[in-house]
């Protein structure tokens, strides 16, 4: 009796043992996956974690199962806002002016800088850190693989474009009161998690959260894509611009984004030289009403708009 009441307790102790292991190994994962990553490959490691590597909730994944929930119908809350984007709270930022980067795998962080930043290095990372730029192209790459996380930029009414023109990741990024957002022309460009809003005419562009001019390996995903100001009921051009301006568009997928205003929320065109125009997915995306003609338009034969899953928001209704 004795030896196997031993013998139970030398199992129940390696059951005990193995449980305590998996959940090390499991926070190890966890862990692992926000670590610095200065080569830049942070941005294509995917994390099982329901928190991101910034320690706030991912709106995107935080008691859903799905795209947006258990009911399938997206709400405002399952979209990125301040809360979830730009610097996390409780970091100091030292002033700074422009910043060069010249060396590769160079880090910028925990800066506020009045004024731009010029990458000219592969392998860079700008994280928790504030720009404030009223000028062209606040981040000029130059660089390959350049990442954007948890940092929050400020137009004042004037920024145009905020970043140019391709190689870059934006993560949690916080874009707001500028005149034109992000620009791609060359493609291996990924922006998600973000939220681009308020955006202020400035009497010289046609206002773009993100416009597309060329290039292939695009993705935009999981975030809040706001061309409608609430505050000065300007609507914009289009929260997604795409169009071969520049040369043809390739492997572009828009998913699980909110869109809204614009004159058309979603807005395409093709170039002359190719009447076919823009390949590009787009699924899973939420809308809002606040545009001039309508969700989208200008939908070349190569799109791919995946009809029962874009929806307007709120309900599960298709928006064309």
């Amino acid at each position: 009796m004795l030896r196997r009441t031993s013998v139970t307790s030398r199992l129940r102790n390696s059951v005990l043992a193995l449980t305590i292991l998996a959940f090390l190994a499991l926070v190890a994962a966890c862990t692992s996956s926000g670590s610095s990553a200065l080569d830049g490959s942070q941005g294509n490691v995917a994390s099982d974690c329901s928190r991101s590597p910034s320690g706030r909730a991912d709106p995107q994944t935080e008691g859903n199962s799905g795209p947006w929930g258990d009911d399938g119908v997206p709400q405002s809350r399952d979209f990125p806002d301040e809360q979830t984007t730009g610097v996390p709270p409780g970091i100091a930022l030292e002033q700074s002016g422009s910043v060069e980067v010249k060396q590769d795998g160079g880090v910028v962080e925990g800066l506020h800088i009045t004024g731009v930043i010029t990458v000219a290095a592969d392998d860079v990372v700008i994280r928790n850190t504030k720009i404030t730029h009223r000028g062209l192209i606040t981040i000029r790459n130059y660089g390959e693989n350049l990442l954007v996380e948890d940092v929050e930029i400020d137009g004042q009414g004037k920024a145009n474009p905020v970043i140019a023109f391709n190689n870059y990741t934006l993560r949690r990024v916080n874009i707001y009161n500028v005149a034109e957002g992000p620009r791609i022309a060359g493609g291996s460009v990924t922006i998600e998690d973000s939220y681009i809003h308020h955006l202020a005419p400035d009497g010289e562009t046609h206002t773009d959260v993100i416009q597309v001019m060329a290039g292939d390996d695009i993705v935009v995903r999981g975030n809040n894509l706001q061309s409608y100001n609430p505050d000065s009921d300007y609507l914009g051009n289009a929260a997604f611009m795409f169009g071969e301006t520049d040369g043809p568009v390739r492997s572009c997928l828009v998913e699980g984004n909110l869109m809204n205003g614009g004159n058309y929320t979603v807005n395409g065109a093709s170039d002359e030289d190719d009447p076919d125009g823009s390949t590009c997915t787009f699924r899973d995306n939420a809308f809002q009403r606040d545009s001039r003609y309508g969700p989208a338009a200008n939908l070349g034969p190569n799109v791919d708009w995946h009809r029962p899953s874009n929806v307007w928001l709120g309900t599960r209704e298709p928006v064309l």
